[in-house]
């Protein structure tokens, strides 16, 4: 067998049950299932700079588990992102074998799929082109200057795109190529050169989505379009604006979501409850290991729903506070927080400039058709499309005031009850008290995710507070729940662990009842 016919050598195992099932992975582009020869598609490796490796679709019978992985790594194969619902992109070199391992189908992305619908006529396009995660900036820049393409300078493009305008059958060329991941249309205000905020994705357990993927999971209501009763809670929010009126903004996003499908919300009293969708505004580590990077750059980041992703993390939506927030002004929370929501309830990026789940924000006052569309096919169409008494309209910021100058407005009325809802208790203590959460770290296991074969653990860590740590609680998706021994240092555990995937929660509590929290996966073998 020749070195270029090597990976086709090694997926050709998988050949005899692949070519007869289709891929079940959420993409834009579907053509991967019209693939009528499985050996012959993967006998071409795709034109490459690396030398030796390539990026392949596998997908798997059940979502990937954390061994697996682990497998993947010990053949030489490198995760790069996770393409739901049982899907993943990896680095592979031409050597691997995927035998053994449940892999029901594999293939690689073809220029077709990388094109977004929206390219579609026109001699010249002017497109955000997307690289996978692995691939160097310094190569992607050569690719695209050896196509004879302009590159656009832009300081706020997410770290693996680059603008380019060219012919369009140059960037069509372009997208043979291996380090392509996906090209879609550019805003005007990419064009123009103006600064923009990028959201980087929603998150999952493996990372975030690429622009090719329409959405993650069924939603919360489960395959096909149904219904979903869902909770919120509002912890801690914005510093530089009045709690009234951020919280004003958040339930007016909720309920422009629910004004065209079939979700509703409530109020939750518990923060950390199932299918609670948990809005917080921190700075810096806040629990989820995603840190906040300061002012600019990251603004928010959602949890998409379960599955992926385990409760309590699952739907929760958490903002940068040292970011200057205002209301209907530029860093808007209205708009940044709807796009964000899109994501808590399922869906990824839009390709088209100017909708909500554009992944660079805008200030925007409600969903576009596009939206809607695409919200309407993970859940029923609200056949009613419910028009509230509109709320008042927004004022502009300039300067975070320090007091509210007159008593908000009273939030518009969720589609869940025909009063105003009652927003969740302030889980915060009074204004003037203290509102500092304490810092909580896991030291034991070192890793947010951990495998094992016992069937118990002990974490062990480190929390501390300006005043002090009254107690260190944890609790598991087992259902089973304890109180820590020790604060400043403690100890928790035996924790009993299930077979499969394990989310472990620990939090830090004050005697003002901040608390602080991590979490921690710990699949059992």
């Amino acid at each position: 067998m020749s070195v270029r016919g090597g990976l086709a050598g090694s997926l050709l195992v998988l050949a005899s049950v692949a070519v007869a099932a289709e891929p079940r992975l959420h993409l834009k582009n579907h053509r991967l299932a019209l693939v009528d020869d499985l050996e012959e598609f993967l006998s071409e490796l795709p034109k490459r700079r690396s030398l030796d490796r390539s990026h392949v679709l596998i997908e798997f019978g059940e979502p990937p588990a954390l061994e697996q992985v682990f497998e993947l790594e010990q053949r030489g194969v490198r995760v790069v992102g996770y393409v739901p619902d049982t899907g993943l992109l990896v680095s592979a070199p031409d050597y691997v074998r995927f035998d053994g391992m449940g892999v029901r189908w594999a293939g690689r992305l073809r220029a077709p799929d990388k094109l977004s619908p929206l390219l579609a006529g026109g001699d010249t396009w002017r497109c955000v082109v997307e690289f996978h995660p692995d691939v160097p900036q310094a190569e992607a820049r050569a690719l695209v200057q050896e196509h004879l393409l302009e590159i656009l300078e832009h300081a706020d493009l997410r770290s693996n795109e680059l603008l380019v305008v060219g012919e369009a059958a140059r960037l069509q060329h372009l997208a043979e190529w291996d380090e392509v991941s996906y090209i879609y249309p550019a805003s005007e205000q990419l064009l123009s050169g103006e600064p923009v905020h990028a959201c980087t994705g929603a998150l999952t357990v493996w990372g975030t989505l690429a622009q090719y993927v329409a959405h993650a999971g069924e939603g919360w209501d489960g395959p096909g379009r149904g219904a979903a009763d869902l909770r919120y809670y509002l912890a801690q929010l914005a510093r530089s604006l009045p709690r009234e009126q951020v919280q004003g903004e958040i339930l007016r996003a909720l309920q422009e979501w629910a004004r065209y499908v079939e979700i509703n919300f409530t109020a939750a009293d518990d923060e950390w409850g199932p299918r609670t969708l948990r809005f917080l505004f921190a700075r810096g580590a806040h629990g989820d290991s995603y840190p906040f990077d300061g002012r600019g750059r990251v603004l928010a980041h959602a949890f998409y729903p379960a599955p992926p992703n385990p409760e309590p993390i699952a739907g929760d939506v958490h903002l940068d506070d040292d970011e200057p927030w205002r209301i209907g002004d530029y860093l808007d929370v209205f708009s940044v927080v709807l796009h964000e929501i899109g994501h808590a309830l399922g869906l990824g990026h839009s390709d088209k400039p100017g909708t909500v789940m554009y992944p660079y924000y805008r200030k925007l006052t409600g969903l576009s058709a596009e939206d809607i569309a695409a919200i309407r096919e993970l859940y029923a169409t609200r056949e009613q499309v419910l028009t509230p008494q509109p709320p008042s309209q927004p004022t502009p910021t300039p300067s975070p005031p320090q007091t509210p100058s007159s008593p908000p407005s009273q939030p518009p009325t969720t589609p869940t009850t025909p009063a105003d809802p009652q927003p969740p208790a302030n889980p915060k203590t009074p204004s003037g008290a203290d509102t500092v959460a304490p810092a909580l770290a896991i030291t034991y296991p070192a890793s947010t995710s951990f495998l094992t074969s016992s069937a118990s653990i002990t974490l062990r860590g480190t929390a501390s507070d300006n005043v002090g740590v009254t107690q260190v609680v944890w609790s598991s998706s087992t259902g089973a729940s304890g109180t820590a021994q020790g604060t400043t240092q403690w100890t928790a555990g035996p924790i009993p662990l299930n077979q499969g995937t394990n989310t472990v929660i620990v939090r830090a509590r004050d005697a003002a009842g901040n608390a602080g929290w991590r979490s921690v996966v710990v699949t059992r073998r």
